[in-house]
């Protein structure tokens, strides 16, 4: 009988006493590295950026480099971009990036296309309403000792509703699957409306 009960009360004091211990993740659960995107990272309207996870170094640090080529100052509805994202930096081991086009009140401008093969996706994991485009998880691989890239497609609506901010972020990995040792880059690039010729 006195087993009975001192095995409860110990139970209940070391629950009191003992410090609380980490969630440790579990074989299944999604850790959120490279390969693994899952939610919203362009660093725009109050989205965090992959430095929530990856938080050795500041933003844009001088070790490496986020290029986006392809975004005209000004575009036409209907109009066509061929979106060129180059990643770079020493021992590159893993890269991945996530795009967004909105408006100013933040609403979805336009629609991406996934190129690539297979190097590209669209997140699920973020709300219908606005379209994430990411790496994939076979696109986290470099394409280059120092260096990697993904080309997407974005098609403006026909009727542009006003000005279109694409917000990038990306993380340029040491691949070890930690948090620990990688570059974070953003940008933000705005494209006004072409005046009617």
């Amino acid at each position: 009988m006195l087993r009975l009960f001192i095995l409860p009360v110990m139970t209940l004091l070391m629950a009191v006493t003992l410090p609380e211990i980490p969630n440790v993740p579990v074989p299944g659960d999604v850790p959120p590295y490279p390969e693994h995107l899952t939610g919203t990272f362009t660093g725009g309207f109050g989205e965090q950026t992959c430095r929530s996870c990856h938080f050795d170094y500041d933003l844009n640090p001088d070790a490496g480099r986020l290029a986006v080529s392809g975004m005209p100052e000004r575009i036409t509805g209907g109009e066509t971009l061929e979106i060129l994202i180059r990643l770079e930096r020493e021992q590159l081991g893993r890269g991945g990036f996530q795009l967004s086009a909105r408006y100013a009140d933040g609403k979805q401008a336009g629609s991406f296309e996934v190129g690539d093969n297979d190097r590209t996706m669209f997140s699920n994991a973020t709300s219908e309403s606005v379209e994430y485009i990411q790496h994939s998880p076979g696109g986290s691989e470099p394409l280059g000792e120092h260096e990697t890239s993904w080309t997407i497609t974005w098609r403006a609506p026909q009727s542009l509703a006003g000005p279109v901010t694409f917000h990038i972020a990306a993380n340029a990995a040491n691949g070890d699957q930690s948090e620990f040792g990688d570059f974070i880059y953003t940008e933000e690039i705005t494209a006004a409306i072409a005046p009617d010729r």
